[in-house]
C-alpha cells in the first residue's frame, strides 16, 4: 500500500506581507499615542534674553491672556517700536537654538532649543533662512519684524513654548522672564504688562556677585556658606576651590546661581573660583577669597618655670604659642593661686604687665587664641613669686 503525507496548506507570501504591514501600522500607531498622550519630560527652561533691537524701546502692545493670546499661547507679546516704524526692525534670537519650523503665511520661524522647549517668531518680514536645523546663537538676527498675517500692524509676536517630542503636541506657552532684568510673571487679568515698555541690551559676559558674610583674608573655624549669583547669566555655571573650573562646559546647565560651602575645601586658606556661561555662551571667572578653615586648636604656651620678683608691678613674658594655619590672635591670661582659674583678660602679645601685686604666690595661666577662633586648653606655664620687702 503506498504511504500518505498529509500536507498543511502553506500560506502565500502576500498574506505573510499583509500580517507585516498591519503589525508595523499598528507599533506606528501606539507610538504615535504615546507621543501624543505622555507627559512633557521635566526640562530647564534657557536664559532668554529680550528679541528686539539693542538699545532700542519696544512698547508691549498686546500682553498675556487677552485677545489673540488666550489659548496654548496666553503668555505671548504683541511688541512694537516706540519711536521707529517697527517694520523691517531686526529680530534676535532670544536663545540659541536651531529653526524648527517656517511657516510663510504668518511669518512665524520657531526655533528648537532642546529640552522640549522652543520659542516662536511671528509676522516677520522675512527671515534669514528658513533652511531647518540652521543653529542662531543668542542675539543673532533670525529676521525682520513685518505685518504678514497681520496687515496694516507691523509688530513681534513673541511666544515661548514647551511641547511634547514632535514639537506640535501639548504646546503649551510660558510666563516670560528676561536676562536683561524684565520679568513678566503671571499677574491676572486682561492684557497683562500691556504698555510696559522694554529695553534689550547688547549681549555681554555675565557678571557673577557674591553673597556671603565671610571677609577675604579671615579664618573662621565652622562651615560657612557663600552663595552666588549671576546677571546677565543663564548659560551654567561651574565652581572649584583653588583653582580655575574647566571652559568646555559648564558643571550646572543653565542654572544662574548656586553656593560652596567652606568645609568643603578643607583646613587652610582658600579662595572660591566660579565660571559663569551667559545665554550666548560669552564667560566670566569671577573669584571669592581667599577665606580660611581652621578648626584646630593652637600650641599652648611653653612653660618658663618660677619668676621672683620684688612687690609692685609684675611684667611677664613666654614663648609664642604656635599655630599651624590661621596664627596666633592673642592669649588669655589668668594669674592668682586657683590651680583651675581662667580669665577673659586678653593680650595680643606674649606678655602682660599686672596691678601692683602683694606679696605671695600666684600661678600664671595662659590660654592661646588662634585667628579662627580656635583655643588650646588652660595652661599653668609658670609661678610668680613676689617677695616681701626685707
Amino acid at each position: 500500500m503506498p504511504s500518505m503525507r498529509l500536507s498543511l496548506p502553506r500560506r502565500s507570501a502576500d498574506a505573510h506581507r499583509a500580517t507585516f504591514a498591519n503589525l508595523l501600522r499598528l507599533v506606528v500607531l501606539c507610538a504615535i499615542v504615546l507621543t501624543l498622550f505622555l507627559p512633557i519630560p521635566a526640562h530647564a527652561a534657557p536664559s532668554l534674553i529680550l528679541p528686539t533691537t539693542p538699545g532700542e524701546d519696544w512698547r508691549i502692545i498686546q500682553g498675556y491672556g487677552c485677545g489673540t493670546h488666550n489659548g496654548w499661547d496666553r503668555y505671548s507679546l504683541d511688541l512694537a517700536q516706540v519711536n521707529g516704524p517697527t517694520y523691517n526692525a531686526p529680530i534676535r534670537a532670544a536663545a540659541g537654538g536651531e529653526v524648527w519650523h517656517w511657516e510663510s503665511g504668518s511669518g512665524t520661524l520657531i526655533l528648537n532649543h532642546g529640552g522640549n522647549f522652543f520659542t516662536m517668531y511671528t509676522h516677520l518680514a522675512r527671515a534669514v533662512t528658513t533652511q531647518r536645523g540652521r543653529y542662531f546663537a543668542a542675539g543673532e538676527t533670525l529676521g525682520f519684524a513685518g505685518d504678514r498675517g497681520s496687515p496694516g500692524v507691523p509688530h513681534l509676536h513673541f511666544t515661548a513654548f514647551t511641547a511634547r517630542r514632535d514639537g506640535w503636541s501639548g504646546k503649551q506657552s510660558v510666563p516670560l522672564r528676561f536676562a536683561e532684568g524684565v520679568d513678566l510673571p503671571e499677574i491676572g487679568g486682561c492684557n497683562q504688562h500691556g504698555g510696559r515698555i522694554v529695553r534689550a541690551v547688547a549681549n555681554r559676559a555675565p557678571e557673577v556677585s557674591f553673597r556671603s558674610e565671610l571677609q577675604p583674608g579671615g579664618w573662621y573655624n565652622s562651615d560657612q556658606r557663600i552663595e552666588f549669583v549671576t546677571v546677565w547669566g543663564g548659560g551654567g555655571l561651574s565652581q572649584a576651590w583653588n583653582e580655575e573650573p574647566a571652559a568646555d562646559a559648564p558643571m550646572f546647565a543653565r542654572a544662574t546661581e548656586g553656593y560652596a560651602q567652606l568645609a568643603e575645601a578643607g583646613e587652610g586658606l582658600h579662595t572660591l573660583k566660579v565660571r559663569a556661561w551667559g545665554p550666548d555662551g560669552k564667560l566670566t571667572l569671577a573669584e571669592f577669597g581667599p577665606v580660611g578653615y581652621d578648626v584646630s586648636p593652637p600650641d599652648a604656651p611653653a612653660p618658663f618655670g618660677e619668676l621672683r620678683l620684688a612687690p609692685g608691678e609684675a611684667a611677664i613674658q613666654w614663648q609664642p604659642a604656635g599655630d599651624a594655619l590661621s596664627g596666633i590672635a592673642g592669649y588669655r591670661v589668668y594669674i592668682g593661686p586657683d590651680p583651675e582659674g581662667s580669665a577673659e583678660w586678653f593680650t595680643a602679645e606674649p606678655a602682660v604687665r599686672t596691678e601692683p601685686l602683694a606679696p605671695g604666690q600666684y600661678l600664671v595661666r595662659v590660654q592661646s587664641i588662634d585667628r579662627a577662633g580656635n583655643s588650646s586648653p588652660w595652661t599653668t606655664i609658670g609661678t610668680l613669686v613676689i617677695n616681701h620687702n626685707e
